[in-house]
């Protein structure tokens, strides 16, 4: 999963996630591209949601949805942490660490 932030305000596009999920035995890509908007913010915590979603692999034959909300709390310099709440699947990262 990669998920790419800038500054935005309340409401605007922030950035997008990109999630790749490999189907056991076929080895086809099930994840989704999702371009975020900033929802809410407290504190260190930020809440994004998907304003549009689509397949990862556009020839794979998935049906990503719109409205995944997800939420991330700054945990360190360089972490976001996956909030329990939310749209995220089962084996999510729960931690997203800056990479350069």
């Amino acid at each position: 999963m990669t998920v790419t932030l800038h500054a935005a305000d309340r409401g605007e596009i922030v950035g997008r996630q990109v999630s790749h999920v490999t189907e056991d035995g076929t080895g086809r890509d099930l994840g989704c591209t999702e371009t975020l908007s900033l929802r809410e913010t407290h504190g260190t915590s930020m809440v994004f949601e998907a304003v549009s979603s689509a397949p990862t692999d556009p020839s794979a034959d998935v049906v990503c949805v719109r409205g995944n909300l997800y939420t991330l709390a700054k945990t360190g310099a360089d972490t976001l942490t996956l909030g329990n709440e939310g749209s995220q699947t089962t084996g999510s990262p729960s931690r997203l660490t800056r990479s350069s």
